[in-house]
């Protein structure tokens, strides 16, 4: 009988020590992202389910899309910094290697564009642009703005639904843009928001260091959606209250533009001063 117990005491022992595989992290893609985007971390031992498994980045707990014994769907969360996920199961951890949180989404870039005084910022984070910058406007023979961009070649269109916009100056102004260069005077099409106005625009420079033209300007008000179109030279605005739903402002206009450009949103305060906070989502 003495034996017996022993033998199931030593029965028990193993099953508790082999109740949890020892977790290993193979790899995490992407390598590096915003807030709230979705990461993949590769790997073995995680369990078939999370249980009262955790996870981190770099020491702030991490929600968890999906969990599987070799996948697990993580979202990189608000007030997150760079460095590793630790993933903990039966108190048995495993670290990948550095993800890097990031300001903007992968492929995107931001500079201030001409003198803007104050200097600008964009984040990203659960969806939403949030985008700041200063400078007296974007119009007349030169601009001064903030933005945030993906380069692009070709046609082309950006859509995106414009929140909110802060900011005390009338001349502050956001929107979506397309645009040759990102010297100060260079040719551009955007549609955007001039909030001091009520009005939702059609702006354009068709020269580099020309004048700024404005083929429609309706009365509007925020949340809107806005969106640029280019098709060869030809470039058209639009709006819609739904996004689905949409209405061209003014007509189509040409502007010699190189293949290779920029696409983003753009935000100017009216003033070298102080920066203006406009939101995009969608």
């Amino acid at each position: 009988m003495k034996g017996f117990r022993l033998a199931v005491l030593v029965l028990l022992s193993f099953v508790v020590l082999t109740a949890y595989a020892t977790p290993a992290i193979t790899g995490i893609s992407p390598a590096s992202g915003p807030v709230g985007s979705s990461v993949t971390i590769s790997g073995s031992g995680f369990g078939s389910s999370q249980g009262a498994s955790t996870i981190s980045l770099n020491s702030t707990n991490v929600s968890v899309m999906s969990w599987s014994d070799s996948t697990i769907i993580a979202v990189v969360p608000t007030g997150a910094s760079s460095g590793p996920f630790s993933v903990s199961v039966g108190g048995q951890a495993a670290n990948s290697t550095t993800f890097t949180v990031t300001a903007l989404p992968s492929g995107w870039s931001q500079a201030d564009v001409g003198s803007t005084g104050v200097s600008g910022s964009g984040t990203y984070a659960n969806g939403t642009f949030t985008v700041q910058g200063a400078g007296q406007q974007i119009w007349g023979t030169t601009d001064a703005f903030h933005f945030a961009y993906q380069p692009w070649s070709g046609d082309g269109t950006i859509v995106a639904r414009m929140v909110s916009m802060s900011g005390d100056a009338a001349y502050r102004s956001a929107g979506v843009m397309i645009r040759e260069t990102l010297d100060p005077g260079a040719t551009n099409a955007k549609t955007a928001a001039w909030p001091a106005y009520g009005q939702i625009c059609f702006d354009l420079r068709a020269s580099t260091g020309g004048n700024s033209s404005e083929p429609g300007c309706p009365s509007l008000s925020l949340p809107y959606w806005v969106k640029v179109v280019r098709s060869g030279n030809t470039f058209t605005s639009f709006r819609a209250p739904d996004g689905v739903t949409w209405t061209q402002i003014g007509s189509g206009q040409t502007i010699n533009m190189a293949q290779n450009v920029y696409f983003g949103l753009a935000v100017t305060s009216g003033s070298t001063s102080a920066t203006a906070t406009a939101t995009f989502d969608n």
